[in-house]
């Protein structure tokens, strides 16, 4: 009798495996049946980064952007990388001014020209770009902090610098480095709260009314800092909330839905702590980031968080004096081989 239950017992062993999920990834990364699992599973905390060479450097004295370059935005669009940044010139007083560039590589930012970003008429205060292509009214969309709070202007041709629409205001000022991304019903603008608190803030409105008519702020996020990005990985379905900690490093927090509850995955999930460089050893932080997205809508994909590039501004620690001297550089980190 008991040599019959065993054997029934690995029949129905058997029967069970045979039915189970293999969690592997097939070569092209993609979520198929058998690696469905595996997909699902929470991001990397504390992934390996690599970091190339510097791929844009401040420009040439005298210019807008001759002491930093910072806070980057960049889309790929009809063959090319455009990329939207913030540019720092030297001296007391240096204003934050925003400036274009664009190639056909992102190695080939490096001697790319750039554009001063006069056509938005937006005063010596313009800075902390995010572009992103909107089918919903078939523009381009330019989100920015100026003296007029969160703002915006729009254009149809993303390689024109000159054809932006001067600036607009989007209805409100508590924050800084906005950042906006769309369900396919509402448009949610995510910025650090300029209050005090440390928090990370949103406001929410319908995909007809963007960039108008924001409902009243909530917290998305406590006990961190600034500069919030937000995407959409393809491959789980899940949100992840790139945000700047204080101390210079990305903090990874996600979510399933953009007006839902936002959870930690890791304190430090990209920071010089676990940065190899590849090349020249060009940066003790890991400030103010963009990860190169997989499209160029306002749904702002990746492809996996788990295997992405960081597009950051960083530059070694020294004495700077404050904020406005630091010498900041573009460049790319990656968290696979």
């Amino acid at each position: 009798m008991k040599q019959l239950q065993y054997i029934a017992a690995v029949v129905t062993c058997l029967h069970m495996c045979a039915s189970c999920t293999k969690k592997s990834l097939d070569g092209a990364g993609g979520i198929t049946d058998k690696n469905r699992v595996a997909a699902t599973a929470t991001a990397i905390a504390n992934p390996t980064w690599y970091a190339d060479a510097r791929c844009f450097l401040d420009g040439p004295a005298g210019a807008f952007d001759d002491l930093a370059v910072k806070d980057p935005s960049i889309v790929y669009s009809g063959g090319k990388y455009h990329l939207f940044y913030t540019g720092r010139d030297k001296g007391t007083g240096g204003l934050w001014r925003m400036g274009y560039a664009a190639a056909t590589s992102i190695a080939g930012l490096k001697t790319a020209s750039r554009t001063y970003m006069s056509a938005l008429n937006a005063g010596s205060y313009f800075c902390a770009p995010q572009v992103f292509w909107f089918p919903a009214k078939g523009k381009w969309f330019l989100i920015y902090q100026s003296g007029q709070g969160a703002s915006f202007s729009t254009s149809t041709d993303v390689g024109n610098p000159g054809s932006w629409t001067p600036v607009s205001s989007m209805g409100f000022t508590d924050g800084i480095d906005f950042w906006c991304i769309s369900d396919g019903t509402y448009v949610y603008c995510f910025y650090s709260a300029q209050d005090g608190s440390r928090t990370i803030k949103r406001r929410r409105t319908t995909v007809a009314n963007f960039p108008y008519n924001w409902e009243a702020p909530t917290v998305a996020a406590t006990s961190t800092f600034e500069a919030v990005h937000v995407y959409k990985s393809k491959a789980d379905g899940k949100y992840y909330m790139i945000v700047e900690d204080i101390n210079r490093y990305q903090e990874l927090w996600t979510a399933s839905s953009l007006g839902g509850t936002w959870t930690q995955v890791a304190e430090k999930w990209a920071a010089r702590d676990n940065l190899r460089f590849l090349s020249e050893v060009w940066t003790d932080q890991v400030s103010h980031v963009e990860v190169i997205r997989s499209g160029t809508d306002d749904k702002l994909e990746i492809d996996n968080i788990d295997r992405c590039q960081l597009l950051i501004q960083g530059v070694p620690n020294g004495s700077y004096g404050d904020y406005g001297n630091i010498p900041y550089d573009l460049g790319v980190i990656r968290n696979y081989q």
